[in-house]
């Protein structure tokens, strides 16, 4: 694991920290789980856009959409 200083505005620390209040994680829990979900969905949203014109996608791809999908709806869920 590599540590990595960043700034980060006050607000979004305000809503990382209530989000691991709610869902029980730590920071950096929160945090990687953000981070996954926005460095991922551009290669997922292109995928499911090419499913949606008819294109065939591969397992992989499909997996890694369900995947999102699903950590997606655990977040919704931790944050509802």
């Amino acid at each position: 694991m590599t540590v990595l200083p960043v700034n980060v505005d006050d607000d979004l620390i305000e809503l990382l920290d209530a989000q691991a209040a709610e869902s029980g994680r730590s920071r950096s829990e929160v945090l990687a789980a953000a981070i996954r979900r926005g460095l991922g969905g551009g290669r997922l949203a292109e995928t499911l856009a090419a499913y949606r014109t008819g294109e065939e996608i591969s397992d992989v791809d499909a997996m890694a959409l369900a995947k999102a999908e699903l950590a997606a709806a655990r977040a919704g869920r931790a944050t509802a």
